[in-house]
């Protein structure tokens, strides 16, 4: 029996995905549910006698059965030729890829039936692809009765390609590569290059740049070129890169007979300069100018505007920074991409570190017009946490008192595991009975800990603790003494009345409308509040964590930090990743210490579960549980 698109594309869906309930197939199918209910009804009758079923579970909703292999497999060889996408960040993707593919104008008619859709769903997919060609300095030209094709460099369409077939799923992988330069030879060609050369490239970079060869040999074979138009007059190579890039091509002319142009050379030349380890050996000179200064400064200053952290002083730091600029210019410049396999555990570990090199990273995106990816944020990142562990070791030490009932070898017993426990932080230590405080002169004492009440007047703070520290007690004084406040809690960032659920919006935008239109009427904002909250969003992309977002205007703006909390009521798609839960933050003008408020909410937005139950409870009293607990994790 034939099947119409649609019962195929419903097809699709449950071949791939296991139950599915009415409503998430309605949604995926882009109809409504009644009809999704007769397409299900279709396919039953379409599947009569081919070895498969539609199976229902009250509470799962509906998933395909298998009952015969070998009829089924020859209803499947009959049926599923071709891949459809089915969900709109899929075909953004394949759109994106098939418009790069083919160079020339494509009808939007076709694609509405290649992808089984209406007008109405592709034009919605056409502007994810547009947001993904942007990135690439790419763009959609659209002409009357030709249809649509995109404008742009050919260096930008092969970066663009790449980072397409990186994505999640490996059908547009598979269809793509079929025609590439086998992986074979472009291991001989890359490794004859980079062993001559010297490089340091680990796995990951290695498979990238044999990506990148692949893509680079298909696309000019068939006759789309790299000129030397595409280059900056500045391309800030070094002639290491060129003769590794020249090693490389002469190997492929033996092994492939193909002879690649001065424009294809150079760009072979780029990828390998992008690919410069951080820490890398060299036999040349690092050559720092003065962009690379002038960016670094701005990067400090910008840091102090926000966090008032100053690093003015930091030479390691500064130089660790001009080091890393060096390659990581070249893969602004050209949109190059470097992976980072323990970004994971960079955010979760140094939650603040990466808050600041974000900060930091608008420097950049503003200055190469560039979104800087999340890998990256994630290697400044270990630049200032290595300056911040460094402040740490260098910051004020406290001069205390510690009173103490008993006498003798337990009061010395107590000065040591003082000292054990917070040396970190203390200078001075004197140990003494309550009876004897009156002697002693508190010019140069911070506070006194105590183990009994204490009566006498005296000119500092007194806290009160137990003889024996458990962990709680231990966490208190170290608050204490780095001057972290007990009552300091992070939840009067977060007000009720700015707490959202159920928030409703179609896009990024619409989301970010609405919700900064619900806290104009809640607090007092600098009337370019709003159109400095979606400057932020041009600069840099906002939802590095998938479900989650967190905008902000460019500067602080208001007299006091606070942060409006949004659970949307059906997750939107905002730069790359589906978002339904958004964090509106706004930092004050004044001088706050910003270090615990980061380090909870960052590490509230990467914890999985928590986002769930936020996303599924929707309430302000499940938000204050699950920030509280993000809270006690940041102080531990």
């Amino acid at each position: 029996m034939q099947i119409n698109p649609q019962v195929k594309l419903l097809f699709d869906v449950l071949y791939r995905e296991g139950f599915l309930k009415i409503s998430d197939l309605a949604t995926r199918m882009q109809v409504s549910e009644k009809t999704a209910r007769g397409l299900l009804k279709r396919l039953e009758e379409a599947l009569e006698g081919q070895g498969a079923l539609i199976e229902r579970k009250y509470g799962k909703g509906y998933c395909l059965r298998i009952t015969d292999e070998e009829k089924f497999s020859g209803f499947l060889a009959q049926h599923q030729k071709r891949y459809i996408p089915d969900t709109p960040e899929r075909r953004s993707q394949y759109l994106a890829t098939e418009l790069i593919l083919s160079g020339d104008y494509i009808k939007v008619d076709e694609l509405c039936s290649r992808y089984y859709v209406s007008r109405k769903t592709i034009s919605a997919d056409l502007k994810q692809a547009e947001r993904i060609l942007s990135m690439f300095n790419l763009s959609l030209e659209r002409k009357p009765r030709y249809g649509i094709r995109i404008e742009g460099g050919e260096f930008g369409r092969r970066q663009c390609l790449a980072f397409l077939l990186r994505r999640p799923g490996r059908h547009l992988y598979e269809e793509v590569s079929r025609d590439f330069l086998s992986e074979e030879t472009a291991v001989q060609v890359l490794s004859a290059g980079l062993n001559a050369g010297s490089y340091e490239i680990y796995d990951d970079e290695f498979s990238e740049l044999i990506l990148q060869l692949r893509i680079g040999i298909f696309r000019y074979t068939r006759g789309f070129e790299v000129t030397l138009e595409e280059f900056d007059s500045q391309d800030y190579l070094q002639e290491k890169d060129i003769r590794t890039a020249e090693k490389c091509t002469g190997t492929l002319e033996k092994l492939t007979k193909i002879v690649l142009p001065v424009g294809e050379i150079k760009y072979l030349a780029v990828q390998f300069s992008g690919k410069r380890g951080f820490y890398a050996a060299d036999d040349e000179n690092l050559v720092v100018d003065t962009e690379i200064n002038r960016l670094v400064n701005e990067m400090l200053d910008y840091i102090y505007e926000i966090f008032k952290l100053d690093f003015s002083r930091d030479f390691d730091l500064q130089t660790a920074l001009r080091k890393h600029m060096v390659s990581l210019r070249v893969r602004l410049k050209y949109h190059l991409t470097l992976k980072n396999s323990m970004l994971k555990e960079i955010r979760e570990i140094y939650s603040f570190s990466y808050g600041v090199a974000a900060q930091a990273a608008m420097v950049l995106s503003s200055h190469f017009h560039f979104i800087v990816p999340e890998a990256e944020i994630g290697y400044l990142a270990l630049c200032f946490a290595l300056a911040m562990e460094r402040r740490k070791k260098t910051r004020y030490r406290r001069n205390i008192v510690l009173v103490c009932s008993t006498g003798g070898g337990s009061a010395k017993l107590f000065e040591y595991r003082f000292r054990e426990c917070f040396g970190d932080y203390l200078d001075q230590v004197a140990v003494c009975s309550s009876m004897e405080l009156e002697k002693i002169d508190f010019k140069d004492i911070d506070c006194i800990f105590s183990t009994v009440p204490i009566t006498t007047r005296v000119p500092v703070p007194v806290y009160q603790i137990q003889y024996f520290l458990d962990t709680a007690h231990i966490r208190q004084v170290k608050n204490i003494l780095g001057d972290v406040r007990e009552d300091d809690e992070v939840t009067r960032y977060f007000p009720e009345d700015l707490f959202f659920a159920d928030l409703e919006g179609t896009s990024r935008k619409e989301v970010l409308e609405y919700l900064c239109t619900l806290v104009e009427q809640r607090r007092n904002l600098p009337e370019d509040f709003k159109e400095q909250v979606f400057k932020r969003e041009e600069m840099m992309q906002t939802d590095l964590i998938p479900m989650v977002a967190m905008p902000h205007p460019c500067l602080p703006m208001t007299e006091e930090t606070f942060v409006a909390v949004a659970v949307l009521k059906k997750p939107v798609y905002w730069y790359m990743n589906q978002v339904q839960v958004v964090f509106l933050l706004s930092i004050s003008k004044g001088k706050e210490d910003m270090e615990h408020f980061y380090k909870t909410t960052l590490g509230l937005m990467m914890n999985e579960e928590a986002i769930r139950k936020l996303i599924t409870e929707k309430s302000y009293s499940a938000f204050l549980e699950v920030i509280r607990e993000a809270e006690t994790q940041a102080r531990s």
